[in-house]
């Protein structure tokens, strides 16, 4: 059965590595050949009494060629349902084309349907650059010096950006050693979240939260801020797990499908090289397309206009691989930052700043008393509209997804969390949408840590039928319980156990996760295509919520 996974981002690309908890910059050599076929199809809800005018403004695909990547497009085909009155090509100043269509007198959705084939090939060596650090903006050509500007959504003039950025990059001599230094601290300070109120970069460094657009606003800041010239990138990501063969299993690279913000920088002998901030530096993986710059986000969103009110949008992305050769071998690590990311070259070492101040841990009542305790990803939302953002007569696409892992095939899945005292367990939730299975059932089980992966000993929860599952057209906590009487429930001993999430029959079911690493070391999640193995590691945390109640512990 194919499950079409309008999953999110960003998801995040960042890498792990299985025998390393402390985190690391992953320098990889090799090179990847891929041929992928796209489509993006588009629909315009339209209600009784149709609309006047509907007016959508869409970016194309690019070529573009780097040290690293070469993307090229062919057998572009676009569709429109019905016939519009007007299909224009616009190009601005950034050298983007976008595809400008119009309707009149619309009284049934609008659809717009794209085809079309990306041949991606990376090739990644010991290429680095010579640049120095503090640039000189007088001797940078002007369709560079012009990604130095500030915005409303990237406040690189701000003072408590530059101080951080001047702060982040005190020790580097080069331009790259300069980048490596404040995306590090990027990665390691601000946790994937979605859907956000706002994309700008201020506020990303004031709540350490947001999506692909407030990592890529907030990097982007930083290095204007200090003289880099860095730009905001708007494509696809898709969801098509890759995987990376390492000493003791592999790394399983994962991304959301649908739309997604990376950033590329300037270099003098290099040109513009990608980044991603929440996955990559010096190149973006396989499974990105590339599709318009800006100095932010709004120059490059899908855009409407309609009347008298504006229609519901929706975007579903699909791939279909006709080649996906991945040859990458490691060669060298490096013991920062502290969540893992991919890097395709040698960088000098830079000295990294120190963090802020821990806050003080919370008071916990006496150990010889029970405390309730409810703990895990709680923040997790309900996904069911997350395409568009609107105004009154015009909207945007957002880069809001789902994120979520097909769960229910021949693969098992693992999610970490530790305790510090005795708990008995009342209840797991995990946040999921059904799909179906009528006759399946779901149960979990939760085992103890066994040298970094999922033991054999543990327990198993009530089972869960799916028939009792009312349908949610978004995700929702499916809860497990281990009696039928809380006060009866299972007790764990402090330290890592793992939830396993099994199912029976015709289940079909996706596990929502959170890109990145919110709990303890980056392996928090694992798969196993073996039953026992579970050498793929995954980036990510899937979302659960544990609660119960801490034994007491007397003294």
């Amino acid at each position: 059965m194919k499950i079409l996974n309008t999953a999110m981002a960003l998801a995040l690309f960042t890498a792990l590595f299985a025998f390393d908890s402390r985190g690391a910059t992953l320098v990889f050599e090799g090179s990847i050949d891929g041929a992928v076929e796209v489509s993006e199809d588009r629909t315009f809800a339209v209600g009784a009494g149709g609309l006047k005018k509907l007016t959508f403004r869409f970016a194309n695909p690019s070529e573009f060629l780097s040290p690293f990547l070469k993307q090229t497009i062919s057998g572009r085909k676009v569709e429109y349902s019905p016939r519009p009155d007007s299909v224009a090509i616009e190009r601005d100043g950034f050298g983007n084309a976008f595809t400008v269509v119009t309707w009149t007198g619309l009284e049934s959705d609008g659809r717009v349907t794209e085809r079309y084939t990306v041949r991606i090939e990376l090739e990644l060596g010991k290429i680095t650059s010579a640049a120095r650090f503090p640039m000189d903006a007088g001797k940078m050509p002007p369709d560079a010096a012009l990604f130095l500007k500030p915005t409303p959504l990237v406040q690189s003039g701000d003072a408590k950006i530059r101080e951080l950025a001047l702060r982040l990059s005190s020790g580097a001599s080069t331009e790259q050693g300069a980048v490596m230094s404040v995306l590090n601290w990027v990665v390691d300070n601000v946790k994937y979240r979605t859907p956000i109120p706002d994309y700008d970069a201020l506020r990303t460094l004031k709540t350490g939260e947001g999506n692909c657009q407030n990592y890529a606003h907030l990097s982007v800041a930083l290095l204007r801020s200090i003289g880099i010239p860095a730009r905001v990138v708007g494509g696809l990501s898709l969801g098509k797990r890759w995987k990376v063969p390492l000493e003791k299993g592999a790394l399983l690279q994962g991304i959301g499908q649908g739309g997604h913000a990376w950033m590329e920088v300037w270099y003098p002998d290099l040109g513009w090289v990608p980044y991603d901030a929440q996955q990559s530096h010096l190149f973006v993986g396989p499974r990105h397309i590339r599709q318009a710059v800006g100095l932010d986000s709004n120059d490059i969103n899908d855009t409407w206009r309609a009347s008298p009110s504006l229609p519901s949008f929706r975007e579903d992305v699909g791939a279909e691989y006709r080649k996906d050769d991945i040859r990458l071998s490691l060669k060298e690590t490096r013991p920062f930052p502290v969540n893992y990311i991919m890097a395709a070259s040698k960088t000098a070492a830079v000295a990294q700043a120190p963090p802020p101040p821990a806050p003080p841990p919370p008071v916990k009542p006496p150990l010889d008393e029970a405390e309730p305790v409810e703990f895990g990803n709680t923040r997790f939302p309900s996904l069911i509209e997350v395409y568009a953002a609107s105004g009154a007569q015009s909207g945007r696409k957002t880069f809001d997804k789902e994120t979520a892992e097909y769960v229910t095939g021949d693969y098992a899945y693992a999610q970490a969390f530790v305790i510090d005292r005795p708990m008995r367990v009342d209840e797991i939730a995990l946040a999921m949408h059904k799909f179906g299975g009528r006759l399946g059932g779901l149960w979990i089980d939760v085992v103890r840590d066994d040298n970094g992966r999922p033991g054999m000993e543990g327990v198993r929860s009530l089972p869960l039928s799916l028939d009792t599952v009312q349908y949610y057209p978004g995700y929702k906590w499916f809860p497990f319980r281990f009696s039928r009487d809380s006060a009866e429930g299972p007790v764990l001993a402090p330290g890592r156990h793992w939830i396993i999430l099994r199912h029976t029959k015709d289940a079909v079911a996706n596990w929502f996760y959170t890109p990145g690493n919110q709990w303890g070391s980056p392996d928090d999640a694992r798969s196993t295509a073996s039953g026992i193995d579970w050498s793929y590691v995954m980036n990510l945390d899937f979302n659960f919520k544990v609660k119960g109640v801490y034994r007491p512990v007397r003294r």
